[in-house]
């Protein structure tokens, strides 16, 4: 299905939108049923992914019984594997309708399966004709201080698609987050020949903009003004259009390679991006996870919502 728009909405307008299915997560933050318990009601299909994770245990378990409270049904997953969420969009996409309004919110699923969901959605053409997708973020307050984290994983968010293939010197663009020594290791491994640096800045956590400049410093210091770029991580329409500007004038004489550390909204508009530009390739850092506070990811801000519509290869133009 090719990929036709891209709109930020406001959340206060979700409630308007006639949503046939939401795929939610279920984590150990409490924020990963907050649009649920805001929206969920009136949805008649409701899926919730869930890992059989031995971190925060308990904290996962109490929140799977407010998922199914509010009558979502499980599948179980593991954060490696593809086939459970293969067989899943084809079961809700693969229905004969012109239209097809699916929420999904990705504050707390891990980068690969929100990846595996818009790449199966990218890549095949289902009986639905258009697809809606809602793209929601639930903001938290940030970590303060880096932690000390063992990485378990650099490499291509999906290896079919993102892999390093040509000969071109390599540019990498890279989200930062208050954590230098992952992007250091990044930088290591790839050896690109540009690097270009993003920094978010948050509304409802101001100070975390300070925070990633400080700790990213030595790396800052490195480049040169023109490669350092504030973004707005709370807009994804900002995010989309600053991003693809630096993309498309850096593909046609390198390799482009976006490691999308930081916010999640950032590593959303990096693979819808790749989405209508397959030459661009994904990475993603995977660190071991740490005990956290029981109050950690709870949510700050309202839902960070984007509309993407997918048009059906063979369908004539309709409005959106």
């Amino acid at each position: 299905m090719e990929l036709i728009h891209l709109q930020e909405i406001q959340f206060s307008e979700l409630r308007f939108e006639k949503i046939d299915c939401f795929v939610a997560t279920c984590g150990y933050q409490p924020r990963c049923y907050y649009l649920a318990e805001k929206t969920s009601a009136s949805i008649p299909s409701k899926y919730l992914l869930t890992i059989d994770e031995q971190d925060q245990k308990q904290n996962r378990f109490k929140h799977l019984e407010i998922f199914n409270n509010y009558g979502f049904r499980n599948r179980y997953t593991t954060i490696n594997e593809s086939t459970g969420i293969d067989d899943l969009i084809a079961e809700i996409c693969n229905i004969h309708t012109d239209q097809l309004n699916l929420l999904i919110d990705y504050s707390c699923m891990p980068k690969k399966w929100y990846a595996l969901i818009i790449d199966n959605i990218s890549r095949n053409n289902f009986k639905a004709r258009k697809i809606n997708l809602y793209l929601s973020y639930t903001p938290k307050l940030f970590e303060r201080k880096p932690e000390k984290k063992v990485i378990n994983y650099i490499g291509p968010m999906l290896f079919n698609r993102d892999n390093l293939r040509e000969k071109k010197p390599v540019t990498m663009i890279a989200a930062l987050d208050n954590n230098q020594s992952y992007i250091i290791e990044a930088i290591n491994k790839v050896k690109p020949q540009k690097l270009v640096a993003f920094i978010p800045q948050c509304d409802h956590d101001p100070e975390y903009t300070r925070l990633v400049l400080q700790t990213n410093k030595d790396l800052l210091n490195r480049l040169n003004n023109d490669s350092i770029i504030t973004y707005d991580a709370n807009h994804p329409e900002n995010i989309n259009s600053v991003l693809t500007s630096h993309c498309l004038d850096q593909r046609i004489s390198s390799e482009v390679l976006i490691v999308p550390q930081g916010p999640k909204t950032f590593s959303m508009m990096s693979l819808l991006l790749s989405v209508r530009y397959p030459d661009v390739k994904l990475w993603e850092i995977i660190a071991q996870e740490l005990k956290t506070d029981t109050d950690h990811g709870l949510p700050a801000a309202n839902p960070v919502i984007v509309k993407v519509t997918f048009l059906h290869d063979e369908a004539d133009d309709i409005d959106l």
